[in-house]
């Protein structure tokens, strides 16, 4: 299975972060862009077993799934599986440094033939998918940072 991953680092303690991937998963296009949608299924607060949809944007095609929370470890850890739409995987994992937190994220995904013959071709997806997930951490940290306000 195709994946892509990166790391970046936060001046937010993983709280912060955390809170904002796991607990408002419909803020998710404010930082990832290639999701249109993202909305709970299950009421709050998010847990293992919790769902929700997204309408994600490749290439110009959108394509509607749900995801589900299959791990969840408060502050820590995060992954998500894909229950309908595009075959992924999710996994967040949040790492307390001096200054803050290290979020890594790795996304795994399949794509069925009907999508690969609609857009370019693999790597071209695989370029894009790389791309989009480094701009996406870059604009979740500065959302993050710009929101923490500090105990004093």
């Amino acid at each position: 299975m195709p994946h892509v991953e990166q790391s970046i680092d936060m001046l937010v303690p993983p709280e912060v972060v955390f809170a904002i991937i796991a607990h408002q998963p419909e803020r998710m296009p404010e930082w990832w862009a290639a999701f249109d949608k993202q909305e709970r299924v299950t009421p709050p607060p998010t847990a293992s077993g919790s769902i929700s949809r997204y309408v994600y944007n490749m290439l110009g095609m959108r394509i509607k799934g749900e995801h589900q929370v299959i791990q969840y470890d408060e502050n820590r850890r995060l992954v998500v599986k894909t229950l309908s739409g595009i075959d992924s995987m999710f996994e967040f994992g949040f790492v307390p440094t001096e200054t803050g937190t290290t979020v890594m994220l790795r996304v795994a995904y399949s794509l069925p033939g009907s999508v690969l013959g609609q857009v370019l071709n693999r790597l071209t997806i695989e370029q894009k998918n790389e791309r989009d997930l480094i701009t996406a951490l870059e604009t979740l940290k500065a959302l993050a940072e710009a929101e923490y306000q500090p105990k004093t």
